[in-house]
């Protein structure tokens, strides 16, 4: 190819570099990827050091914000509770006010008394009972609706922390633990009590009973849920001095706290302190937050608690996803930053790659053994490969710039795929396939995508010298020409040859049939066996002649079909006569199954005859001793009409199966088969089914038996009295 050719110059790379990079180059591409990658670190550290600082940031404010959540918390709680003891603290007041001004106060028993304290029971729903208890331990005024048992209470918490006050400390209220109460049989209860003092002879007061409040823990549970702080959290109520009140939620993975003992922190948190925040661990394991309170001027403590990993919920999941966006900033400056640093080398990577790859698409336009010729829309030669000097006896450098004309008369339309002829630098024509396709420049690598409207074309033809296919194509012509007229002389030859052959044998088969009669006299037993052979050989022999007859007219073409309308039952009729003493002798028993179809058909009688004998034959040939063989017919949803013919037979083996209906075929081939016959009956049958249109099909099972079934068209199909339907034959 001429370099220096202009109408080359659109298919040419362009030209690699002069030489390698200079070092100043060189030096600068390194300090650029230098300074990319500090720059680029430096940007990583700073921002993930900034999301750092911002997530310890929030750790800490996230705690804080649940060290206030509880202690809002314990200052509801403390606030629900001192009004519920303050209002059970006045209760008790009042009541021992009204036993000292009441005349039946220190009567036990009294109905006045007894609907006194009902009324002022009912008018607090957290206490489940009220007791007067006398001085001497015994309960005075109750409000059971049943007469207490007489029992001393002088056990009892409740009346002897009344009982042994010390001066100066009278009218205290006492709370008890949760006990079981004998007054309200069954029940838990909180007992709040205090001392009723009653004026004493020598004046002043003397201890006179305790008045108790049996307050209902559940109604008092209910009351601080109503507050809903157990859904921030979990609270305690206890004593001052450990025994645990209320414990909300309750705990279903342990067992519920008895005394503050068992949470030792919230118990040295309150020592010397009114209230306290804390962050310790919880019976249960986990971190909480915690927050301890006194409650004022009644022996109570309340703790309110928040797990530390829920007031961290919110922060975790902002940690994750600013952790996310960190890593997403990395990657992506890293990814920039190696991008841009590479941007030059793959530059001088991709020159390079171009002028390889210039070098060696010009290197396989060279090795192809067929010719590549590229040309513009007006027709003048481009390019010219080494393959095509060759063909056409021409340097590329005097065929550049020339019409593709001067190759291809008849290429001037840029034909495609086409046989043509071709014509040398001598003049000399040849056949050639020519095939061309378009190419657009500057088209991108993506075929979807669409090259500029002003895009130079070009046009790749590759010719193929066609000259020796020429050859081998007429030579194949002339083969098979010569081939079918020998198959055509060979079918002639054997349709004269058998009709030659059927005269003398029906000749010997008429003289057997004599000697068998005895009409020349009669014949010892050796006499008429051989009679009967010669009389079996050629009808054997006959049968045989015809089917070859038969198959040489169908191959030869020139079967005519006789067509009339043929009954089945009389077709069917015909061929069970002439196979009755054969199933006989053989042991095998018909079973016609059509008496109950009527159907007439438009077919050649003999042929039609011939099908179903050749089937009925191999039927019966082919089923042992004791078998059966039955006929069934029917129409199909077209309005064609189906026979078949099924066995109980031996079955053909299914590697057979494709070669059934190929003349001269059968399954046993060997020299010692048991069954006789040509193999010509079914390959008959077949070609006598398609020359009515009509198809013949096969289902057996090795050692079951064999099915054979023939179809012929609706239009095969005259009118019956069956359930077959009629149809007239088609023009």
């Amino acid at each position: 190819m001429d370099a220096s050719g202009p109408t080359d110059a659109p298919l040419r790379a362009p030209a690699p570099p002069s030489g390698p990079p200079s070092e100043t180059t060189g030096g600068m591409l390194g300090s650029v990827r230098y300074l990319m990658m500090a720059s680029g670190l430096a940007f990583v550290l700073v921002v993930n050091g900034l999301i750092g600082y911002g997530i310890v940031q929030r750790r800490h404010e996230a705690l804080d914000a649940g060290e206030r959540a509880t202690r809002d918390l314990a200052r509801m709680l403390e606030a629900q509770a001192l009004r519920t003891v303050f209002a059970v603290d006045q209760l008790l007041a009042d009541l021992a006010f009204a036993l000292n001004t009441h005349a039946e106060g220190r009567l036990p028993d009294s109905p006045a008394i007894h609907e006194h304290l009902v009324q002022r029971r009912n008018a607090f729903p957290q206490v489940a009972g009220l007791v007067v208890v006398g001085r001497d331990g015994e309960v005075l005024h109750h409000t059971a609706d049943t007469p207490v048992p007489p029992f001393r209470l002088t056990d009892r918490g409740f009346f002897t922390a009344p009982r042994d006050e010390r001066a100066g400390l009278e009218g205290r209220l006492h709370i008890g633990g949760i006990t079981t109460s004998r007054v309200v049989q069954g029940t838990q209860v909180i007992p709040f009590s205090r001392r009723w003092s009653v004026p004493a002879e020598t004046g002043g007061e003397a201890f006179g009973g305790a008045v108790v409040a049996m307050v209902d823990p559940s109604r008092l549970a209910t009351t601080l849920e109503s507050m809903r702080i157990d859904q921030e959290g979990s609270v305690v109520l206890a004593l001052a001095d450990g025994p645990v009140l209320l414990e909300r939620p309750r705990p279903t993975h342990r067992d519920p706290l008895l005394t503050l003992s068992q949470w030792p922190a919230v118990a040295r948190a309150l020592e010397g302190h009114s209230e306290a925040t804390i962050r310790d661990a919880a019976p249960d394991g986990p971190e909480n937050l915690i927050s301890v309170r006194r409650v004022q001027g009644y022996p109570l403590v309340v703790a309110a608690s928040l797990p530390s990993a829920d007031a961290l919920a919110d922060w975790r999941r902002d940690t994750a996803a600013w952790t996310a966006i960190g890593a997403a900033m990395t990657l992506a400056i890293t990814l920039l930053t190696a991008f841009v640093v590479r941007q030059h080398v793959r530059r001088e990577q991709d020159q390079a790659r171009l002028a390889a790859a210039s070098r060696r698409i010009r290197g396989i336009l060279d090795s192809m053994l067929d010719a590549v010729v590229t040309f513009d829309d007006s027709g003048r030669i481009a390019t010219f490969n080494r393959a095509a000097e060759s063909m056409f006896g021409v340097a590329e450098t005097a065929m550049v710039g020339q019409p593709i004309d001067a190759l291809i008369p008849e290429g001037g339309g840029h034909a495609d795929d086409r046989d043509l002829m071709a014509r040398r630098h001598d003049g000399h024509a040849f056949p050639v396939g020519f095939t061309v396709s378009e190419l657009r420049l500057g088209r991108r690598s993506d075929a979807k995508a669409e090259a500029p409207a002003d895009a130079q074309r070009v046009f790749v033809g590759v010719i193929r010298d066609m000259t020796r296919r020429k050859q081998q194509e007429a030579e194949l012509v002339a083969s098979k020409t010569q081939a079918e007229l020998a198959n055509r002389a060979k079918s002639e030859f054997l349709a004269n040859m058998s009709h030659e052959l059927r005269t003398p044998l029906n000749a010997i088969i008429g003289f057997a049939e004599i000697l068998t009669s005895e009409f020349f006299g009669a014949l010892d037993d050796r006499q008429m066996a051989c009679a009967r052979d010669i009389h079996d050989s050629g009808e054997h022999l006959l049968e045989i002649v015809n089917a070859v007859l038969d198959m040489s007219k169908v191959d030869a073409g020139q079967y005519e079909l006789h067509e009339e309308a043929v009954e089945l039952h009389e077709a069917l009729g015909q061929c069970l006569i002439m196979l009755r003493d054969r199933a006989a002798s053989g042991g095998v028993e018909v079973r016609d199954g059509t008496a109950g179809i009527a159907a007439t058909l438009w077919v050649d009688r003999r042929a039609f005859k011939q099908v179903i004998l050749n089937l009925l034959s191999n039927a019966v040939k082919f089923t042992p001793r004791g078998g059966s063989v039955t006929i069934t017919a029917e129409s199909d949803a077209a309005g064609g009409f189906r026979l078949t013919v099924a066995d109980t037979g031996i079955g053909i083996p299914a590697e057979f199966m494709g070669e059934l209906f190929q003349p001269f075929r059968q399954a046993e081939n060997s020299a010692s088969r048991r069954y006789e016959g040509t193999g010509l009956g079914l390959s008959i049958s077949k070609n006598f089914m398609d020359l009515h249109g009509g198809t013949l099909s096969c289902r057996s099972v090795l050692g079951a038996g064999t099915a054979m079934t023939l179809h012929l068209p609706a239009a095969r199909v005259l009118n019956g009295g069956g359930p077959v339907a009629g149809n007239a034959p088609s023009a």
